[in-house]
């Protein structure tokens, strides 16, 4: 099997790569459209149990609003994640992960 190949089975639902988000301030997308998801981990103690990112989903045509839950990996299927929400960062990490491999040669 060439390198970066995944099986059907294996994408099925699995994260086989990851990083983390640094910065929003141009928004965020993969290379060559792969879809992902994301987890928000709070810097702190936090009172609530989400944030809110402005997104562009599998199926959407423009961005919007959608709540990311705190500690777990979200079911979004996301494209992009909108410009301008720099702010979030300050008190999340955010982590990025797909299904595809990311940069890799066949």
């Amino acid at each position: 099997m060439p390198k970066g190949y995944i099986s059907e089975f294996m994408n099925g639902g699995r994260i086989v790569a990851h990083g983390q988000i640094t910065d929003l301030t141009q928004g965020f997308r993969l290379a060559g459209g792969a879809l992902f998801t994301v987890y928000a981990r709070p810097k702190d103690d936090v009172e609530g149990v989400d944030a809110v990112l402005s997104v562009k989903c599998y199926q959407d045509e423009s961005f919007a609003d959608a709540p990311v839950v705190f500690n777990d990996w979200s079911p979004l299927a996301i494209k992009e994640i909108e410009a301008g929400q720099q702010s979030l960062l300050q008190d999340i990490d955010l982590y990025w992960g797909s299904g595809e491999c990311i940069g890799e040669e066949e």
